[in-house]
């Protein structure tokens, strides 16, 4: 007994006379001891300087990335529903294709040739250009664009 005890005060008195020593241990931040990031960069190695180059270079193509427009989805139609207000089109991802079934809206954009046009005007084997969104009730087309006229 009188050794656990003997063992359990050495303990405490080791951890009570480390304690202070670490000023993590200690519960104190460090305050301006940390180097800025500059000067890490200057200090570190060069083969750390060229990953951290490489990894700010990502950053900037994100941004410049963001301003250009959407260019859609460019497919075949395969079926033009007027009285659902329903376009099909069929987008090929290399040897499959993506069919895309969307709900024409008050909002969608359609146009042949530049100029606006309804969706009766639009027919089956035409390439076009889609945006679209997903909402609760399904896909809902922002636009159609005709990328060549109406087969006769």
């Amino acid at each position: 007994m009188r050794l656990r005890w003997w063992l359990l005060v050495v303990a405490a008195g080791l951890l009570v006379a480390l304690a202070p020593v670490s000023p993590v241990l200690a519960g104190e931040e460090k305050k301006g001891a940390e180097p800025a990031k500059e000067e890490k960069k200057a200090q570190a190695p060069p083969a750390e300087k060229k990953a951290e180059a490489l990894a700010e270079k990502p950053a900037e193509k994100k941004e410049a990335a963001k301003a250009e427009k959407p260019a859609g989805l460019v497919g075949t139609i395969v079926a033009v529903l007027p009285e659902n207000n329903t376009l099909v089109v069929d987008v090929p991802l290399g040897k499959d294709y993506l069919r895309v079934g969307g709900m024409v809206t008050g909002k969608t954009r359609i146009t042949i040739g530049g100029k606006k046009a309804a969706l009766e005007n639009l027919t089956w084997g035409q390439k076009v250009r889609i945006n679209f969104r997903r909402v609760e009730s399904g896909t809902e087309l922002l636009s159609v664009e005709a990328l060549d006229q109406p087969k006769s």
